[in-house]
């Protein structure tokens, strides 16, 4: 660390009370966030950007704008305060700096883009959408009309452009055309789009400004936090919007690497595949549905913190195995009730080894 950076370090800043709903939520009690300082405000006051968000704070330092670095947020009693933790290092790995870019701006993925829909159909009624905005709006329609369809997540998972940039390499790479025209399809590569347009667009009402950003926050903070569990050796974790009510919620499919487990035994040189699905549903509550499959077995244990729910799941539960008893395929179905904390564990898309070991922000943020 620089001597600046040394004199910085464990300095206080105190933000301003009150502003938008959505900044206290961000000023939570352990996050670890990105500050840069924009301006020099009155004697002992400063102007930081913390994300998207300006904010005033108090300080008796002494700040030249432009000057980044780390904070901790801390509850010291009725009071919020921000404990500097020292400068952005010159270099620190590109993955590092690039989930500091998003982290702090994702939200679940239904909301996110129930909101963006609303916003879409708002500004098409008040005056139209360019193509771009308007090709984002008629895939949106698509993506969450397949949410409520037989396919479900599957479907869902492609077409929401995960794998967007490793996918486009290669088709490059390979001349595929028939592959370029459905990655264009993607949400992903639609968002891109969208956010083009609105460059040029300075009359787009600033709520569909944000919805836009916001989902595309989403979509990147997870390929990011998907980039470094695989360099962990961690879990894979892919989120989706599925229907809940006249809204939509947020499942979370946590895919593990094939390898030994306890108990596994390989079946045709395969060893079984172990899949976690996550979601809470207004009128069932959070749900876990933890997943073994091997040739010719499927094994189901579901997870529901809600005993009316599991009652619930029991009663149809001969009817859900034949559902999945396809192709000769033996299946196990068990269903109990467990604590929150036990249907929600592994499924926290903040909670990976990479943010335990980086300065980032806190995992439960």
């Amino acid at each position: 660390m620089d001597p600046v950076s040394s004199a910085l370090s464990g300095a206080i800043l105190r933000p301003v009370e009150g502003g938008a709903a959505e900044l206290r939520a961000l000023l939570r009690d352990g996050r670890v966030l990105r500050a840069e300082v924009l301006r020099q405000g009155p004697t002992g006051s400063v102007v930081l950007a913390i994300g998207r968000y300006l904010v005033p704070a108090g300080t008796d330092l002494r700040l030249d704008p432009g000057a980044r670095f780390l904070v901790r947020v801390e509850q010291a009693g009725a009071e919020v305060v921000l404990k500097i933790l020292a400068a952005e290092g010159e270099g620190e790995p590109a993955l590092l700096r690039a989930l500091r870019g998003v982290l702090g701006q994702e939200q679940p993925i239904g909301p996110v883009l129930g909101e963006l829909r609303g916003a879409l159909r708002e500004a098409a009624a008040r005056g139209g959408l360019g193509a771009r905005l308007g090709a984002l709006a008629h895939g949106l329609e698509q993506l969450l009309a397949r949410a409520t369809g037989p396919e479900g997540g599957a479907r869902l998972l492609a077409t929401l452009g995960h794998g967007h940039e490793a996918l486009l390499a290669a088709a490059l790479a390979q001349g595929g055309r028939t592959r370029l025209v459905e990655l264009r399809e993607s949400l992903k590569a639609l968002l891109l789009g969208a956010e083009g347009e609105l460059a040029t667009r300075p009359e787009t009402p600033a709520g569909l400004r944000e919805a836009v950003a916001q989902a595309l926050a989403g979509l990147e903070a997870e390929q990011l936090l998907n980039l470094a569990r695989k360099g962990g050796g961690e879990p894979l974790l892919f989120s989706f919007p599925v229907p809940d009510g006249d809204r939509f919620g947020t499942a979370r499919l946590l895919v593990h690497p094939r390898e030994a487990r306890p108990g596994d035994e390989p079946e045709d040189g395969q060893r079984p595949a172990h899949l976690v699905l996550g979601l809470e549903l207004s009128g069932l509550g959070p749900l876990r549905a933890d997943l073994s499959l091997a040739p010719g077995r499927l094994a189901v244990q579901v997870l529901a913190t809600r005993p009316e729910t599991a009652r619930a799941i029991a009663a149809h539960l001969d009817e859900l195995r034949g559902a999945l008893a396809t192709a000769g395929r033996t299946v196990e179905l068990g269903v109990r009730v467990a604590a929150r904390a036990d249907v929600e564990a592994g499924l926290d898309p903040l909670d990976t080894r990479y943010l335990h070991e980086h300065q980032v922000m806190d995992v439960v943020g």
